[in-house]
């Protein structure tokens, strides 16, 4: 029972992020052409070539967003880390409670067990009881595991949130936006004059504290 109980008592990492790690274009591509083929009647396509080696370099306008700050500084992010960051500690601290009385009453009846000190419908009762609160800490257990999936499902919808953001308020100005963090480095060099990182931080956060002020 030992090896279960300490089993059931688990630490929920918190890692809130919007990583992005492809490049997302805000601009509509040009669409290729290619004629047909007898190889395309037989269900083989050829790859579509927009920019052929003799055709001139295209020019296309980028800026990127550092994910690390948006991380710390995005006021959604703020509030949602803080509202899962006391569940889990409400969590932790029942889970840790419980699992102490359990141990104590545990060794308890195995102490009583063994010195035949307790009748059988007494040992019964304490059996029961340590069930119970078996089934406590595995109930506790679920509720953390519901917590680490409302957070990766709360995760996957900020990036959703965000790419949506910045197709419908930056579609157009520039052909690409692409993202920067520390930990994924896809970008390597770059001119600082490239970030946009404030300027949608500004406007993400404006955003939230209007839809914030609408919900009240």
């Amino acid at each position: 029972m030992k090896n279960v109980l300490y089993g059931i008592v688990a630490v929920l990492a918190i890692c809130v992020g919007i990583l992005f790690y492809q490049v997302q274009s805000l601009k509509g591509g040009s669409d290729g052409n290619t004629g047909n083929s007898g190889a395309e009647t037989k269900g083989i396509k050829k790859p579509v070539i927009i920019n052929s080696a003799t055709d001139p370099l295209p020019k296309g306008s980028i800026a990127y967003i550092n994910i690390d700050t948006l991380n710390e500084k995005y006021l959604f992010i703020s509030d949602y880390v803080k509202v899962l960051k006391n569940k889990r500690i409400a969590l932790e601290t029942q889970m840790q409670a419980l699992s102490q009385k359990f141990q104590e009453d545990y060794e308890s009846a195995q102490q009583s067990a063994q010195a035949g000190l307790l009748p059988p419908a007494e040992m019964e009762n304490k059996k029961r009881d340590l069930e119970r609160q078996q089934r406590e800490l595995e109930n506790k257990q679920i509720q953390m595991d519901k917590l680490a999936m409302d957070m990766q499902e709360k995760n996957e919808q900020l990036q959703r949130d965000v790419k949506e953001f910045l197709a419908i308020n930056y579609e157009g100005k520039y052909d690409f936006i692409m993202a920067y963090t520390v930990a994924v480095p896809t970008i390597l060099l770059a001119d600082p004059k490239l970030e946009i990182t404030y300027q949608v931080l500004d406007a993400l956060n404006k955003e939230y504290l209007n839809s914030k002020s609408v919900k009240k």
